[in-house]
């Protein structure tokens, strides 16, 4: 198990058509280990088994590496700008009882009452985004809609400014290919934009709508008292790019996932009550997350049929879970009724994902907008033609060509 192996999963070969991948990653155990860019040697957590045992196990893995002795995180920010490495005081970052803390803050805005009242504005963004195909035959749908409502719905949700919407995809533009860390840094500058943008906006009188969420973090207190600048400005650097990125690809994925399989979408047009299982299913094939933020061994552990040292990396690859035979039947099929659907795309454990009732919503939004407005739509290229981003943790195409007509 110390043999450190080589998988392909950052190509765009690999983003086309990451199942043969997979299979062959989960055949070589239920944990493998890889030299990942930036990081270092990690070791990947494969089979549904061993990813939610390395989520849910937080008595011997931390997310913290302080908390593991591990220095791999010092040795990283030591690399990167400031502005970066300010982003890390975020709440994935950290283990609780500060995390529950950070979390805390912030879950009552994302609880599923909270998103069910932001439905219709999710609804006219989706409309009013979709009005603007009117007349066109084609149009790149990454760029003119699966990027566009969820940056639209986020920055409504936080209170940024409409206006700036245009700044915001400048300046993060670079980080559409991030698999080194020349990419990382080429980065850095539209990084630093954003970052002296938001802390000019969460501060008294900076811009940010006083009903938004950015206003109510500034101005909440707990028992440990108020967020620190540096606090507010990296959890709401991380709510906005949590907030879209990772849907943005859910959306365009899933919209690909329909757009190749006319059998399936043919079963949603005909039957919407499908929408739901729909987009269940678009998070398992599609797997816009692939991978989770690093783990740390606590102390020396056998695990997994594996002995690992203290401070020793792991992250979990839901990718390969969700399409990992022991739990799904015919993994590699995509079924939009398929249920039970015990994917991993949100994890699991205390770091769940904050914002999953929110991108279930954009996304059945999303698809029951586009497919009601134009019944006829098709991919506008062939699937081997559509480029995919060379990104390690997100499954990201390039462009999404379609006809409407």
């Amino acid at each position: 198990m110390n043999e450190t192996r080589d998988f392909d999963i950052l190509s765009p070969k690999f983003h086309a058509n990451p199942f043969p991948e997979l299979d062959r990653m989960r055949a070589a155990g239920p944990v493998v280990q890889m030299r990942l860019p930036i990081v270092g040697r990690t070791w990947l957590a494969v089979t549904h088994e061993a990813c939610v045992d390395l989520l849910k196990d937080h008595g011997n893995f931390v997310r913290d590496p302080g908390n593991a002795g591990s220095k791999t995180q010092e040795r990283i920010l030591r690399i990167l700008p400031r502005t970066l490495g300010l982003l890390a005081l975020n709440m994935l970052g950290h283990d609780d009882p500060e995390h529950r803390r950070l979390r805390g803050l912030v879950d009552q805005a994302f609880q599923r009452k909270g998103i069910a009242a932001m439905k219709p504005m999710i609804a006219d963004v989706a409309d009013r985004l979709i009005d603007r195909f009117e007349g066109r035959s084609e149009v790149d749908l990454m760029a003119e809609f699966c990027r566009d409502l969820p940056l639209s719905v986020i920055c409504a949700m936080l209170g940024l400014p409409e206006k700036d919407h245009g700044w915001f995809k400048s300046w993060l533009g670079g980080l559409a290919d991030t698999a080194n860390i020349w990419a990382v840094l080429r980065a850095a500058p539209g990084v630093w934009r954003m970052v002296s943008y938001l802390r000019r906006v969460s501060r008294p009188g900076g811009g940010a709508h006083p009903d938004g969420l950015i206003t109510a973090l500034r101005e909440v207190e707990t028992e440990a008292g108020k967020l620190t600048e540096d606090e507010l400005v990296s959890m709401v650097f991380l709510l906005f790019g949590a907030g879209q990125e990772t849907t943005t690809h859910l959306i365009a994925g899933g919209l690909w996932a329909l757009l190749t399989h006319d059998e399936q979408r043919a079963r949603l047009v005909s039957d919407p009550k499908l929408i739901a299982t729909t987009v269940e299913e678009c998070l398992r094939w599609v797997s816009p997350v692939q991978m989770t933020k690093p783990r740390f061994a606590k102390w020396d552990i056998e695990w997994q049929g594996g002995s690992f040292k203290r401070g020793d990396m792991f992250a979990a690859f839901l990718a390969a879970a969700n399409c990992d035979p022991a739990k799904f039947d015919d993994p590699h099929r995509f079924d939009i009724a398929r249920h039970p659907n015990p994917h991993l795309s949100f994890g699991t454990g205390v770091h769940f994902c904050l914002g999953f009732q929110l991108a279930r919503a954009e996304a059945a939004i999303a698809f029951e907008r586009i497919f009601a407005r134009f019944p006829a739509i098709r991919i506008a290229a062939p699937p081997e033609r559509i480029v995919w981003r060379k990104r390690l943790g997100i499954r990201a195409m390039a462009h999404l060509p379609v006809r409407l007509r």
